[in-house]
């Protein structure tokens, strides 16, 4: 009795330290953000600029700006064809806090009225 009183104890704190981390990493990603333009290479960008993404951008800055930044961005659906990032004139994203976007000089789009908006972070 006192053994299967033991393990049932041992069993529900490995239970609670595995469920813990889990939800301060959920919390973690809730305040993630996705920053365009501070990305480098294609193995920190992360998938998916779109179309809607490029104009949002262009939009935000005007047509000059956006060439001089990301003149040579083409819409992807993926990291692996995300090629080298801001540094080669090209946008993607990563996940970081907003904070940090801020800090890094980023981007984030949003979607208002079905149609999307980029702002400085």
């Amino acid at each position: 009795m006192k053994k299967d009183t033991l393990l049932v104890a041992a069993v529900a704190g490995i239970t609670l330290g595995v469920v813990a981390p889990q939800g301060a990493r959920a919390e973690t990603a809730a305040n993630e953000v996705k920053c365009y333009g501070i990305n480098g290479c294609g193995s920190h960008a992360k998938c998916s600029v779109s179309a809607d993404d490029l104009a949002a951008m262009k939009t935000l800055l005007g047509d000059k700006e956006y060439a001089a930044k990301f003149g040579k961005s083409e819409a992807h659906s993926c990291g692996a064809h995300a090629k080298c990032g801001a540094s080669s004139s090209i946008l993607n994203w990563v996940p970081t806090s907003a904070d940090q976007c801020k800090a890094d000089g980023g981007y984030v789009i949003t979607e208002q009225d079905k149609k999307k908006v980029a702002k400085k972070a």
